[in-house]
């Protein structure tokens, strides 16, 4: 689908470069501007839809607003869509036009195979026993055989000269190509032909320009009005219409003011890349505004905002743990790209707040709480449950893998939420005899003295980290052999009661 629209993009610019074209700069003379113009427009109308920028303009919907719950289930096999059947009948049209393009090349290929290649005033000729209207492509030009040796054939021949000169066979491919993307498009055919006129109008005014006679000229055009085309798309000799042709010869020159009607395309190309822009992501209401400064921590009245600031992005990253194992569980494209916009939305406002959070000083928000943990355990022990039962009942081998790999992250997701854990759970201490507790409380006392002193002495933040970490652990450990210590000397004074 995002193909589809890149390629209604580009349409809907080719659309405005060709009635830029038409109503301004069709009936000036300066014809080679008037190529560059209409050459640069086909390119630009692929380029600029192909490389957005970010809209100064137009926002994103607020990230809130995403509904997880609305998501298709993962499993859910898609039908066919409209959106399917307009991709098959896009490609089929391009396919078609494609076909008919190579073998308008094949032919061509063959009537110079069968003819063979003539040198004649400097120029290469294939003669062909058939009457058609002459043509030039690339750097050989076509002549009927029954076209006499006089001065009209030199000026055919100075006219096709001109076409290969300017190596105006480059156009015309490339319109081909773009007329098969195009298909579609009714801006693209009327396109073409003001390219095949601004081909003609140049080698007109060239062959006039070369000291032959106007009025000759003119004549020769009526007298190769009629006959047949033997290649759709070479540059042939009265592929515009002869009166217009005529017209323009005649015409006087277009003043040089007149060529500032080109400096159209400069606000026409910007208005373009605004159309195509994407929208920038937008502050939800959770979102704190640049503006405002509420998330110093010295400011009394800032501790319920840093607190609901903490909380939507702990909300972000529960978000974002969602869409990453949909992502991991989906093969349908589809929904891979919108499962990754959303994810990209997430992040996007989950790294607005951090920054904010960067910014002012405040506290980050707090690791997950024991009872999160718990409940994140619980769903990935049910999640493995489903698989494993899954992996029982399928025989089909390809779903066998996918199921193992989807295990296999599933147990790693286990592990880190186990290693998460960690911190709070207490350390179960063995009843031993009282002089084994006390002889390790004091060991871990000592442990503690010595992680402190080393505290005191280190500035490596990431060392000092470890210790604190280890510290921590130590008072967690202390505090199991305390209550151990407890346990033990209430029930030597409650056996010694007795």
């Amino acid at each position: 689908m995002p193909f589809l629209v890149y390629i209604l993009q580009a349409g809907l610019a080719l659309g405005v470069f060709y009635v830029i074209y038409e109503l301004f700069l069709k009936r000036e003379t300066f014809f080679h501007l008037n190529r560059v113009y209409l050459v640069s427009g086909l390119l630009l109308s692929f380029l600029i839809p192909a490389f957005p920028i970010t809209s100064p303009f137009r926002a994103s919907a607020a990230v809130p607003a995403i509904d997880l719950a609305a998501f298709p289930p993962t499993s859910a096999s898609r039908g066919i869509e409209p959106a399917d059947v307009l991709v098959f009948l896009y490609g089929a049209g391009v396919l078609l036009f494609l076909l008919r393009f190579g073998l308008q090349l094949a032919r061509l290929g063959r009537v110079v195979r069968r003819s063979g290649i003539r040198r004649f005033l400097g120029s290469k000729i294939v003669p062909v026993e058939r009457s058609f209207t002459p043509f030039s492509f690339l750097g050989i030009v076509f002549l009927s055989e029954g076209v006499p040796l006089d001065g009209n054939l030199r000026r055919i021949l100075a006219h096709e000269q001109i076409h290969i000169r300017q190596h105006h066979t480059l156009d015309v491919l490339l319109m081909e190509i773009v007329l098969s993307l195009q298909w579609f498009n009714p801006f693209v055919w009327p396109y073409k032909k003001a390219l095949q006129a601004t081909h003609e109008y140049l080698a007109d005014s060239g062959v006039i320009a070369q000291g032959f006679s106007s009025v000759k000229y003119q004549l020769l055009m009526f007298e190769q009005h009629v006959g047949a085309s033997l290649f759709e798309f070479g540059n042939n000799f009265k592929k515009s219409q002869i009166k217009r042709r005529i017209m323009m010869l005649s015409k006087a020159k277009s003043p040089n003011a007149a060529k500032l009607k080109l400096l159209l395309a400069l606000p026409l190309v910007f208005a373009l890349v605004l159309m195509f822009a994407e929208p920038r992501a937008a502050a939800s209401a959770g979102t704190v505004a640049p503006q405002e400064k509420v998330l110093k921590t010295s400011d009394p009245a800032a501790g319920p905002k840093v607190v609901q600031a903490q909380e939507e992005v702990r909300k972000l990253m529960a978000m974002e743990k969602d869409l990453r194992a949909k992502l991991d569980a989906t093969s349908d494209p589809a929904l891979c790209s919108e499962l990754k916009k959303k994810l990209e939305l997430v992040l996007q406002k989950r790294t607005q707040l951090e920054a904010k959070f960067a910014e002012s000083g405040a506290v980050p928000p707090p690791p997950p709480s024991p009872d999160e943990l718990k409940v994140q355990y619980k769903a990935l022990l049910e999640k493995e449950a489903a698989v494993r039962a899954e992996l029982e009942k399928t025989t089909d081998e390809a779903k066998k893998a996918k199921l193992a790999e989807v295990l296999e992250k599933v147990l790693q997701k286990q592990a880190d939420v186990k290693q998460m854990a960690k911190p709070y759970l207490t350390p179960t201490v063995v009843p031993s005899s009282i002089e084994e507790l006390e002889k390790g409380m004091l060991k871990l006392q000592a442990k503690e003295k010595d992680i402190r002193e080393q505290l005191a002495a280190v500035t490596d933040p990431q060392q000092k980290a470890e210790l604190e970490n280890t510290l921590h652990k130590v008072l967690q450990m202390q505090q199991g052999y305390k209550a151990g210590l407890e346990k033990a000397k209430a029930g030597k004074i409650e056996k010694t009661a007795k």
